[in-house]
């Protein structure tokens, strides 16, 4: 691994590691996503608290926080493979990000942003499935996990050669979303759309 290349990858780190959606809500007054609503700092949650305008904020946030580093490196010319870990290493920075004690999202928007720049045929795949998924069950947690586990075996198949790193990042959202589980298996996973509440204990 040259230094230029571990650079870009602490680069990216760096830059996943901003929080669009706190940055968004205090910039539009808007109440801490990581104190109200299902606690995380995602689009998800911000369009909970404060709307459609501040969770597409939040989303371009967190595309272009992903996608700059991406960029940077499909300029220098590096292989996709190696592109493809620049952006797991984003999507490593925004679910545990540096500046705010490694307490961070969720990494769908991030997740997306990685697989249109370096799998742009992999992506109409999951961003359709994320779609019918979330239009089925209503959840954007459902939507996001059973698209994380299906995003390895569409590179299995179109993309042979990011399977690895996709696989890793398929399981760092999955990985994300463990409390979700307890709440869809109990009932309590948030309704996409449904106005925000204070975080509530088991989302803790």
């Amino acid at each position: 691994m040259d230094i230029q290349y571990a650079s870009l990858l602490l680069l990216a780190y760096l830059s996943g590691s901003i929080s669009s959606a706190i940055l968004i809500c205090q910039l539009m007054t808007l109440p801490d996503p990581r104190i109200v609503g299902s606690g995380n700092p995602g689009a998800t949650n911000v369009h909970r608290i404060g709307g459609k305008l501040a969770a597409l904020a939040t989303l371009i946030g967190d595309l272009l926080k992903t996608a700059v580093p991406i960029a940077v490196a499909i300029y220098l010319d590096y292989p996709p493979f190696w592109v493809a870990w620049v952006g797991v290493c984003a999507l490593l920075g925004h679910c545990f990000p540096i500046y705010y004690r490694f307490k961070g999202g969720k990494g769908v928007a991030s997740m997306f942003a990685v697989l249109v720049l370096v799998g742009p045929k992999l992506s109409p795949l999951a961003i359709g499935s994320w779609i019918i998924l979330a239009w089925s069950f209503k959840r954007s947690s459902v939507a996001s996990i059973i698209t994380a586990v299906v995003v390895p075996s569409f590179a299995y198949q179109f993309a042979n050669e990011l399977f690895i790193p996709l696989s890793a990042l398929s399981a760092i959202v999955v990985l994300r979303h463990r409390k979700n589980f307890a709440n869809i298996i109990a009932g309590k996973e948030p309704i996409i759309g449904v106005k925000a509440g204070p975080k509530s204990p088991e989302n803790h």
